[in-house]
């Protein structure tokens, strides 16, 4: 069984298996977090989260274990809690997400965060239950996704959490429930920075680079950088196809298109005044899609 606290340490602080240097440099001097849901569903629109995990180490090396129920205020359907085991009961008392948005956004803010599929799922339902609850999403340092990553590095087989565990052979004693899937998520990153050295010899924004690239049939896929650059966005903007893909901030990597759905305040501070990119070109690409 893994010890997901033990293991965030353990990585952040060289590993001997992995090799001190890499590490050190990859994620040494950050808040290193594993991360994951459960909900009342798969859609972030309507489902809500019923429990989150956050377990790793803070850059002093101190253990992160912060677990909790959410009361989601709605009825939890039986087929979510035949998954997870989460039922009515269990969340009673717990408290509705505004109550706990603070302390995730505490712990979240300029940390590495890693998670399973974190990137389509998971994150996606912290920006709506943050805009519910009226408070600023958090801003992570870097979220690294080991799905995405495990593509990115071509692992043979299926990439679900369980089969890339297994392959790993990383034993989930409690597989879908928050604190033992961001523990796993943990211990995956670490059996991929030690079966592939050569991918994790750079800074953590180097891992961003590669977490972005755009999936190909040649190779690992094109780097950001090797796409076009948007006339008058000094690079930040990139073309890919018919869309326009950011090179920069939170949203790196996502098309205007994807982030216009699931964070359209977003969007509108990349329309406003304040932007780092003149303001018209983000708002004519959009009026044009929906044209």
């Amino acid at each position: 069984m893994h010890d997901g606290i033990k293991l965030a340490s353990e990585i952040v602080h060289g590993g001997s298996a992995i090799g001190h240097n890499m590490v050190e440099e990859m994620l040494s001097g950050y808040r290193v977090l594993g991360f994951d849901l459960e909900t009342t569903g798969l859609d972030p629109r309507k489902d809500r989260i019923v429990q989150y995990a956050l377990i790793g180490s803070d850059v002093n090396g101190s253990h992160i274990n912060q677990t909790s129920f959410v009361d989601p205020r709605v009825p939890i359907p039986t087929a979510s809690t035949k998954i997870h085991g989460i039922n009515d009961n269990d969340v009673k008392g717990s408290g509705s997400f505004d109550k706990h948005a603070n302390e995730i956004k505490d712990l979240m803010d300029g940390a590495i965060v890693i998670g399973h599929n974190v990137s389509k799922f998971d994150w996606r339902f912290i920006q709506l239950e943050f805009l519910r609850a009226g408070i600023e999403a958090p801003a992570p340092r870097a979220i690294v996704d080991t799905l995405t990553l495990a593509k990115r590095l071509k692992i043979p087989g299926r990439h679900t959490l369980g089969h890339l565990c297994d392959r790993y052979g990383i034993e989930i004693s409690r597989a879908h429930t928050a604190d033992a899937d961001a523990g796993a998520c943990l211990l995956l990153l670490w059996m991929m920075m030690k079966d592939h050295p050569r991918e994790f010899r750079g800074d953590i924004d180097d891992l961003q680079d590669l977490l972005s690239r755009i999936p190909s049939t040649e190779g690992i896929g094109k780097n950001l950088a090797d796409l076009e650059p948007v006339n008058g966005s000094e690079g930040r903007l990139r073309y890919w196809e018919n869309e326009i893909i950011l090179a920069f901030g939170k949203h790196k990597g996502r098309s205007l298109t994807e982030i216009y759905k699931i964070d359209s305040h977003y969007v509108d501070w990349l329309c406003s005044p304040s932007s780092p990119i003149p303001s018209n070109i983000v708002s004519d690409f959009l009026r044009t899609q929906r044209e």
